[in-house]
């Protein structure tokens, strides 16, 4: 796998990041990964809240916040462009990132980073 090391550093800082914002601090944080012959596969899961299924399909838009967000971020320091970034540079990479929040549960969220093994950013 070839990877910028600081834009990959970057994504993944980003979905951590992301997963910290929108839960409560008793929250659990788990990253471990996946090999498989074509590709590493990066995830980050928490056992927060969740993503509202209306929410899923575009929390990787620029701007686009959890409902959460004041509750959490009083600051408001948070734009709403760290997971339309890291899809970015996942993108450019020749990869690919995704979420799923299970709807069973309704509660904890999935991202996956996707880091083919052939190719490399130009």
């Amino acid at each position: 796998m070839k990877a910028d090391a600081t834009l990959a550093e970057q994504a993944i800082g980003n979905v951590v990041a992301n997963a910290i914002v929108h839960t409560l601090p008793e929250t659990r944080v788990v990253i471990d990964a996946s090999n498989a012959p074509d590709a590493i596969a990066l995830r980050v899961t928490d056992n927060g809240p969740g993503i509202p299924s209306d929410d899923l399909p575009h929390i990787f838009e620029k701007f686009v916040k959890g409902k959460d967000m004041q509750a959490l971020s009083a600051d408001g320091s948070h734009t709403g462009l760290g997971l339309a970034i890291a899809k970015g540079i996942m993108e450019a990479h020749g990869g690919a990132i995704s979420a799923e929040s299970p709807v069973s549960e309704g509660r904890g969220a999935r991202f996956i980073l996707t880091f083919p093994r052939n190719g490399a950013p130009s």
